[in-house]
């Protein structure tokens, strides 16, 4: 799960959400039950990735955006 999340952040360009995140996921692998829900990327995100920053924190979505370029 956590190398799935780190690929799908990898391949987003500009701000995104947990849910886009999840979206991408499941796109790529296909439902499956260790793909997790937006609560736990979300989680994850805020964590495990230093290249991440959290741009806006509202009620309901969180929007991120990568801060580190790896290309």
């Amino acid at each position: 799960m956590r190398r799935w999340v780190k690929e799908a952040v990898a391949e987003m360009d500009g701000d995104f959400t947990a849910k886009m995140i999840l979206e991408k996921i499941v796109e790529k692998k296909g439902t499956s039950p260790y793909v997790g829900s937006v609560t736990g990327i979300g989680w994850f995100l805020n964590k495990h990735c230093n290249d991440i920053a959290q741009v806006c924190a509202g009620h309901s979505s969180k929007v991120y955006r990568r801060i580190k370029n790896d290309d």
